[in-house]
């Protein structure tokens, strides 16, 4: 296993700035100056409404070729598929599927991606059973839910050996049972030790130790801990980064704000239901 804190992406100065310029319009870069590290191990939760140009800054980390991209960006990382970019799972993962079934579309993309086929049939079923399909490897796709379809998509990544996923808001068009289910698998992919950057706007899904980075018109804004992204400045101020940005704040970060009105400061900031179970009876003691 790699190095724990290891650079895995380093960008420097990045900048992605529309080639062609419409009529009467000024360019305006979809990102600008963005200079971050990506570290092995690793949970980045990269928040941003839409056209803040998340989706933009992921696709620059994974190596893909971005028209009008100025900057440097270092990948220190190594999977199946040298020189190829990492694939990233988006909303709708059925509208890259070619295979039939979990089991045939990871292997059509390893076989895509050139691997050689004494390993396919191996790092496939690997990938599926870490994903959580190993009872479903063989079933049509189309007989699928929503959320397995994206743990196919989690597992094409992984059979790749990947050790970075990046996955763009992924519980976009899934019900709460789905998204939570998907998000839990994620989860515990992390703690074996795949780095994650984890595309949202549903600040629900933030859990504690989790690296908040959140865009705003195509600039970093934040890069941190969940204390700092929900702190406010005083007694009645509403000036949360997190509200500033028009996020809603989950039901238990906006119950330590109220108690805070109240002169209950709870620390560490509680923005789960089980930080802030914790946190009153930590307090009470």
């Amino acid at each position: 296993m790699e190095q724990w804190n290891q650079t895995q992406i380093e960008m420097k100065q990045v900048t992605v700035t529309p080639p062609v310029m419409l009529e009467g319009q000024k360019l305006q870069p979809i990102i600008r100056d963005v200079t971050l590290s990506i570290h092995n191990g690793e949970w980045i939760s990269l928040l941003g409404r839409n056209g803040s140009g998340k989706s933009t800054l992921a696709k620059a980390a994974a190596g893909f070729r971005i028209a009008g991209a100025a900057g440097q960006v270092i990948r220190n990382i190594q999977t199946a598929a040298q020189g190829k970019p990492i694939p990233i799972v988006m909303q709708q993962p059925e509208a890259a599927m070619i295979g039939a079934t979990p089991w045939e579309d990871v292997v059509l993309l390893l076989e895509q991606n050139e691997l050689p086929s004494a390993v396919i049939a191996y790092e496939t079923e690997r990938a599926l059973q870490r994903a959580g399909l190993g009872e479903r490897m063989n079933q049509p796709i189309e007989t699928l839910s929503g959320g397995q379809k994206q743990l196919v998509a989690i597992a094409g990544c992984l059979a790749m050996r990947s050790p970075l996923l990046v996955l763009d808001e992924v519980t976009a068009m899934l019900d709460p049972e789905a998204a939570g289910a998907v998000l839990a698998q994620v989860r515990e992919l992390h703690q074996s030790g795949v780095t994650i950057i984890w595309i949202t706007q549903k600040l629900e899904e933030l859990q504690g130790g989790d690296r908040i980075i959140a865009m705003n018109e195509g600039s970093v804004v934040f890069d941190g801990a969940a204390d700092a992204w929900f702190a406010r400045s005083g007694k009645g101020a509403k000036d949360s980064l997190c509200e500033e940005l028009g996020f809603e704040a989950p039901y238990a970060a906006q119950v330590a704000w109220e108690l805070e009105e109240q002169g209950v400061k709870l620390r560490p900031f509680p923005f789960t239901a089980d930080m802030l179970t914790e946190a009153v009876s930590r307090y009470e003691r």
